[in-house]
């Protein structure tokens, strides 16, 4: 099967996104299939990213936004020169893995190279944008939420055979996006976990890591990811800050960069424990594992998860979660077996406080986190992709052929 990959994010931006159309991409070559990502993100200068070079990536150039909150998207027009392109590669499918400019485009090519079309929703949007527009009302929220159904989600699920959720979190806010119940699937995305095996890391680079950020005897709570307003860092911040501003045995380590890395340092200093948070900034895709066994507990108080990817990389590094009570974490987290679920602000600050004391009891805990994680291997999610490839492709030409003897 000859696959194209539609995305608006790719590398060298790192995102959950990007790290599912990563995966998906190397195991269905693996399994024999012929892919292809098409972006419109790749930076002049990053072409020789191993992760460009090293697979077929075709880059669609564009525009930056201007906007803080979009900076990480770029502007496309839909040039028919695009669909000329993508015509070249004759391909059976096209999965459409964002909204934005890059499904404009998709959706052009389906329409005039009659090639069905497969679209993942990866993004809660309905919490996603109350979490950029914090401060304003119901109505502006609904605004935004009409907009992005009106000229982006609705659209793209209309040119669509099928779509595909990762979690059963986003039913409830279909309706908001413009998208129907009808052939939805449920696909968890998939992770490469080997790469997070303790088997597979160098523990003295380890070692060498915790003495750069000072994080030698120390208890650590981490967070890895794209630092944005709608992680909710802030809240970790202020958590962190409230149960351990006088410990010195403790630290707080920021992995990633974003739009509010800025905003959370001058929290941090404002706070008084300059000394005590660790921002490491933007990290090397394939050094992430690494990251991952320099803390002894996970935390994420984000809202706007759809399966929280790095919740399942923390597990397969046999790292302990933090993590708000939400859908997303259903089958992922289980409270006080793998990980600790809370509820607000108090609840985060409760959970901080009981995980470090029973810090001598987390060794247990961290061999379940093992356990847990082999349920989402990237091979069993490329598999089920292809089954719904093939069922796209048979519905699609059904309802083809179908229209052509209405004509008649």
């Amino acid at each position: 099967m000859r696959i194209g990959l539609f995305s608006d994010q790719y590398y060298p931006q790192i995102s959950g996104v990007v790290v599912s159309i990563k995966n998906l991409y190397e195991t269905l070559e693996a399994m024999g299939h012929t892919c292809y990502i098409f972006t419109c993100n790749v930076e002049k200068g990053a072409e020789d990213n191993p992760e460009i070079t090293s697979k077929r990536v075709i880059n669609f150039p564009g525009i930056r936004y201007p906007f803080k909150a979009a900076k990480d998207y770029k502007y496309t027009l839909s040039d028919s020169n695009f669909v000329d392109e993508i015509s070249k590669y004759k391909l059976d499918i096209i999965h459409i893995n964002s909204e934005f400019n890059i499904s404009k485009i998709a959706r052009k090519a389906s329409k005039r190279l009659h090639i069905p079309v497969v679209y993942t929703v990866h993004t809660a949007w309905t919490q996603y944008i109350c979490t950029l527009f914090p401060h304003t009302d119901k109505w502006l929220h609904n605004f935004w939420v009409g907009v992005m159904r009106h000229l982006f989600t609705k659209p793209t699920y209309k040119a669509s055979t099928i779509t595909i959720l990762p979690t059963e979190k986003m039913i409830p806010d279909l309706k908001d996006y413009g998208i129907e119940k009808k052939n939805i699937v449920i696909l968890p995305t998939g992770l490469d976990l080997s790469r997070f095996a303790k088997e597979n890391i160098d523990f003295n680079e380890i070692s060498e890591l915790k003495k750069k950020y000072g994080l030698e005897n120390k208890f650590v709570y981490e967070f890895i990811g794209r630092v944005a307003k709608e992680k909710n860092i802030n809240e970790v911040i202020d958590a962190y800050d409230s149960k351990f501003h006088k410990n010195d045995d403790v630290r707080l380590l920021i992995v990633g960069d974003g739009p509010e890395l800025n905003n959370l340092k001058k929290q941090v200093e404002k706070l008084g424990i300059k000394d005590k948070v660790v921002f490491a900034g933007m990290i090397d895709w394939k050094e992430i594992p690494k990251y991952y066994y320099l803390a002894d507990i996970f935390v994420n108080a984000s809202k706007s998860e759809t399966q929280g990817l790095t919740y399942i990389e923390a597990l397969a590094s046999g790292l302990p979660v933090v993590a708000q009570n939400d859908l997303c974490i259903k089958g992922v987290i289980e409270d006080r077996y793998n990980g600790f679920i809370f509820d607000g602000k108090e609840g985060l600050i409760d959970m901080l406080d009981y995980s470090y004391s029973i810090r001598d009891a987390l060794p247990e805990i961290k061999n379940n986190c093992y356990k847990s994680s082999v349920n989402f291997t990237k091979e069993e999610f490329a598999k089920k992709a292809v089954k719904i490839y093939e069922r796209a492709i048979d519905i699609y030409q059904r309802e083809h052929q179908n229209k052509k003897k209405n004509k008649k």
